[in-house]
């Protein structure tokens, strides 16, 4: 990951876009030598915020990209035994 100082990137901010853009990896944009900020292409900034969306949601992304037709409340209709199950007896 490159770091590089706030004056340079205002300098030249759209080559270090461009650079950020085509190496798919985030710039570290520091100020007297920390670092204050991050500068990444929109596709790497996508990937990021769909990871933090939680099981849910990544659920009903995945089901809406792979599975077509299931019953959102029941994924598993189609699949599971209507019958009214078996006997269980627990030890005591």
């Amino acid at each position: 990951m490159q770091t590089l100082p706030l004056t340079d990137v205002r300098a030249h901010l759209a080559d270090t876009l461009r650079e950020a853009e085509s190496a798919q990896e985030p710039v570290v944009i520091s100020r007297r030598g920390q670092p204050a900020g991050v500068l990444m292409s929109w596709s790497q900034y996508q990937r990021l915020a769909v990871e933090h969306e939680g099981f849910a949601a990544r659920l009903q992304h995945w089901r809406a990209e792979h599975v077509d037709g299931v019953d959102e409340r029941d994924p598993f209709a189609d699949v599971r035994d209507a019958g009214a199950g078996r006997d269980v007896e627990w030890p005591l």
